[in-house]
């Protein structure tokens, strides 16, 4: 078999398996269990196989498949990401960090290299971000007239090294609505912020339709953080 079509076939074979993760995390794994062996040793297989173990039996099971991938692929950030995840489920906080700086590092040398245009992405997403802003409700509106909605180009070392996931879309951080109105002064000031190289790589290049999409839901998300709503009342109305 020519090495572009085992390389087609493998990332086949890994789409499958990630596509029954969510529905049928056992029998992903088995699909990937059963992957011909010139495909199952593909860094795309062998994260879907660690992500369907992960599923089916818990972060503990998929650790040692991924720290071998990271070891073997150092320069494969989704790897590293999928262990930086499993780490923090197992509650190992430095290693959750050491691999997500890691991630942090990998993805804008990967932007830079693929040109990624910060400023531009910026101003368009601003456009974006005030558009959905102009389409709430007036009560809601007039609530977040002195919120601040900042645009990064993605969150920075100090807030990763803490604990924060590299890849994440958006950020509230500050006292909310409630506690704003209560009158206590806080150190660090109400503010969203939405990280423009990690909602462009999450969506299909020149999808605007999409990026916009995923900016009114990222920024519903933040805004309904700043209303006081927890993850779990923010997954129930589709905005997890």
């Amino acid at each position: 078999m020519k090495q572009d079509d085992l390389e087609d076939r493998a990332i086949d074979v890994a789409l499958h398996v990630e596509e029954k993760i969510e529905s049928s995390p056992y029998s992903a794994l088995v699909l990937a269990e059963t992957a011909p062996p010139e495909m199952a040793s593909h860094p795309e297989v062998r994260l879907a196989k660690a992500r369907a173990l992960a599923a089916a039996r818990g972060a503990e099971a998929a650790r040692a498949d991924l720290e071998r991938l990271v070891q073997d692929e150092p320069d494969f950030a989704e790897a590293r990401h999928e262990l930086g995840l499993v780490y923090e489920e197992l509650g190992e906080d430095a290693a959750q960090s050491t691999q997500m700086l890691q991630v942090l590092e990998l993805d804008a040398k990967a932007d830079s290299e693929n040109g990624f245009d910060f400023q531009r992405s910026s101003a368009h997403m601003v456009a974006i971000a005030r558009r959905v802003l102009d389409e709430l409700p007036l009560k809601w509106r007039s609530r977040l007239a002195d919120v601040p909605i900042i645009v990064e180009e993605r969150p920075g070392e100090e807030l990763v090294r803490e604990g924060f996931d590299p890849r994440a879309l958006g950020l509230f951080e500050g006292p909310n609505h409630g506690e704003r109105r209560g009158g206590a002064t806080y150190v660090t000031p109400t503010r969203i912020v939405l990280y423009a190289a990690n909602v462009a790589a999450f969506v299909a290049p020149d999808d605007d339709e999409e990026l916009a999409a995923e900016i009114e839901v990222t920024l519903l998300h933040e805004v309904g953080h700043y209303f006081g709503l927890d993850e779990e009342e923010l997954e129930k109305l589709g905005l997890g």
